[in-house]
């Protein structure tokens, strides 16, 4: 089948749980010998792209499109309108028999292009955008607006791939039928996340840069306004408590700098800022505990952080915030602690700061939510 794949998100280089997503799935859908063109923001030698992966690139890049880029609200919202031009020249140019878009985004305009082609339309959920600038500096009547456009799209969709049952569940209150709505959850690369592939060498060196022996918390991914006040006050509790804990921060956002100036007092942080790809297993492997310290809110209480998959698939056990879908999906699990508020937080990494490895924690993510078991779900509906 020919396919064509939108998304906002750039497919390279690869800069996170969205990309490597987006990169899977299109991966998945070539090694099936279906003919996949790309149509996202391209960043990096597009006929290398092409030769190495068997996919044709159709990048559309007007200007710098990334996650964590300023005015981010704005700059979606003004890419998917210019993005309606790109997609009617594509489907315009060349007839589909699928198309897949990633995010409601990009959905808007695939709907308003739907007349002027026959293809099967399927739509992917990884979150609502919207969502995310809930208590911003949107206003929220605007946010509210944009996030029932989101829930309204997938009905001119003939299939609809969510990530958690709570996705499902708002998507068929909104008025999508239950029927074409399927979870697929969300994936991690356990090839390459595989605490098999650490030696006790590797971890040694990790410690010894770190400065670190023993009970070390880990934190992976962006430091922003969802994250940034929770992890500044159990940081600072847990030294004002006088508990042995070892905290390190990868990654970055836009409250990283903010976080690193309020905790640099503390001689048990780390802030490494960006870490090569290949080297965070070994981080992940040298730590005792991930933690994800997130605000209540209404986007992460529908979505599975993809640091918990990366952690658990390393065995790490995990110290969660109360978040409805990883208590629906891990809550009955030993490895995953849910903590309902800072103190519970605390006293969960203290628990945990001093554990081994977690065979089963690995073991059910090789099992259930590899990336090879997403994009299967996803790309068997196609």
């Amino acid at each position: 089948m020919k396919i064509l794949f939108c998304s906002n998100e750039q497919f390279m280089p690869l800069s996170g749980g969205g990309s490597i997503g987006n990169f899977k799935i299109v991966e998945n859908l070539a090694k099936r010998g279906h003919k996949v063109t790309v149509a996202t923001p391209l960043y990096t030698d597009k006929k290398e792209i092409e030769r190495e992966y068997n996919i044709k690139c159709e990048p559309f890049s007007p200007f710098y499109i990334h996650k964590n880029v300023s005015f981010r609200g704005p700059k979606y919202i003004l890419y998917g309108f210019l993005f309606t031009f790109h997609f009617l020249g594509l489907i315009l140019k060349e007839k589909y028999d699928v198309v897949l878009v990633r995010n409601a985004l990009l959905g808007i305009p695939a709907v308003i292009c739907k007349p002027f082609t026959k293809a099967r339309y399927v739509l992917s959920f990884t979150d609502f955008l919207a969502s995310f600038n809930f208590q911003s500096l949107y206003p929220n009547f605007l946010v509210k607006a944009f996030l029932r456009i989101e829930q309204f799209v997938p009905r001119f969709f003939d299939a609809v791939y969510v990530i958690t049952p709570e996705m499902k569940r708002v998507l068929v209150k909104a008025g999508v039928k239950a029927g074409k709505i399927k979870i697929s959850y969300d994936g991690v690369e356990t090839s390459f996340f595989d605490p098999a592939k650490i030696s006790r060498k590797n971890i040694a060196e990790v410690k010894g840069k770190l400065g670190f022996k023993s009970n070390i918390a880990i934190f992976l991914g962006t430091i922003d306004h969802h994250s940034y006040v929770k992890m500044r006050d159990i940081v600072n509790e847990i030294n004002k408590r006088k508990i042995d804990v070892n905290f390190v921060f990868i990654g970055q956002g836009r409250k990283y700098d903010e976080l690193r100036k309020d905790l640099k007092k503390h001689p048990n942080t780390r802030f490494l800022g960006y870490v090569e790809h290949s080297e965070v297993p070994k981080y992940i492997a040298a730590a005792n505990v991930g933690i994800i310290p997130y605000e209540n809110n209404y986007n992460l209480h529908l979505i599975l952080t993809l640091k918990l998959l990366e952690y658990l698939s390393m065995g790490t056990y995990v110290v969660c915030t109360d978040l409805k879908s990883i208590r629906e999906t891990f809550g009955k699990y030993p490895f995953v602690k849910i903590a309902k508020n800072n103190e519970e937080f605390i006293d969960a990494i203290n628990e945990l700061k001093s554990k081994g490895k977690s065979r089963q924690a690995s073991g059910l993510i090789r099992k259930s939510f590899s990336w090879q078991k997403v994009t299967d779900r996803i790309c068997g509906g196609i």
